[in-house]
């Protein structure tokens, strides 16, 4: 079972990416989007809404405190050049909505060390 941490997602892509992640499997907990990288030092994994290039700051923070902690950008309108301007700020990697249960699985398995990740 992982520990993952949502930052400032609204309710429904919260919801969904639970879902994909499988709401059993793991221990999912929501921050706004405020949050502070000492709540963070528990989470196996984050994932961070990327709509409006909110988590720059708080990403730059992760990578000086935290540098090895999976960071995920999501975002529900996905751009073309978003993807690369998160990757080039330090994120783990980018996804884009709809959250599909094979994806978000994969995209966990390969962010994570493997003795950290049980399968959904």
């Amino acid at each position: 079972m992982a520990n993952i941490v949502t930052i400032g997602l609204d309710q429904a892509s919260a919801y969904q990416l639970g879902r994909a992640l499988g709401t059993g499997a793991h221990s999912i907990s929501h921050k706004p989007g405020t949050s502070l990288v000492e709540e963070l030092t528990d989470a196996d994994i984050v994932f961070a809404d990327g709509e409006g290039k909110r988590y720059m700051v708080l990403l730059k923070k992760v990578r000086e405190i935290l540098p090895l902690l999976p960071f995920v950008v999501v975002t529900r309108i996905p751009e073309t050049s978003d993807w690369l301007d998160a990757l080039e700020a330090g994120a783990t990697d980018y996804c884009s909505a709809p959250f599909e249960a094979r994806h978000m699985n994969w995209l966990m398995e390969s962010a994570m060390p493997a003795h950290r990740v049980v399968a959904a």
